[in-house]
């Protein structure tokens, strides 16, 4: 008997724009740049095709890389994917949906339309997936580990993506 799926995700906010966010996801190579210590390399192993979609990315810390197929590209909306090789699971996909934000408050994350005077526009980043772990049972660990991973990711993505300071710019806040 296997298990099924464990879904994970993460809600996190940005300033930058839904299309600043789409774009430092989209493309591999800009991944080391953005992602962490968990990426220290990234590139196309295969191109994706016109649409965004297609392409096979390859990122990750030698020796740990993992490939990644993109099978949703709907820019600047929404980026799917899903794990080829490199984890200890199978069947892992995830979908980011980038959503622009009428008023965000560092404070506060989103806000009600016409509440804060000094809120800015802003982004709400939700990273979500689900995958099934090779090892029975370890499906609860399975759920954390990638769970925070994801959430690292968006917060380093949502960081990335807002404005140079004296642009509004605030810290990025987790979603609630």
């Amino acid at each position: 008997m296997t298990a099924g799926p464990h879904a994970f995700g993460t809600r996190v906010f940005t300033t930058g724009t839904p299309e600043t966010v789409y774009r430092l996801l989209a493309e591999a190579t800009s991944w080391k740049d953005w992602a962490g210590p968990l990426v220290t390399r990234a590139r196309w192993e295969v191109e994706p095709d016109d649409s965004g979609a297609g392409g096979i990315r390859r990122l990750g810390r030698p020796p740990f890389m993992v490939r990644e197929e993109i099978t949703a590209a709907h820019p600047p909306h929404h980026h799917g994917y899903r794990l080829l090789s490199g984890q200890p699971v199978r069947s892992y996909r995830a979908e980011v949906q980038i959503s622009p934000v009428a008023g965000f408050r560092a404070d506060a994350g989103p806000s009600s339309p016409g509440t804060a005077a000094d809120a800015d526009p802003g982004t709400l980043i939700e990273w979500t997936g689900t995958a099934v772990p090779l090892v029975p049972g370890t499906g609860p660990l399975v759920r954390l580990l990638l769970g925070r991973m994801v959430h690292g990711f968006a917060m380093r993505l949502a960081a990335a993506a807002q404005p140079p300071e004296g642009h509004s710019a605030r810290r990025p806040r987790r979603g609630r």
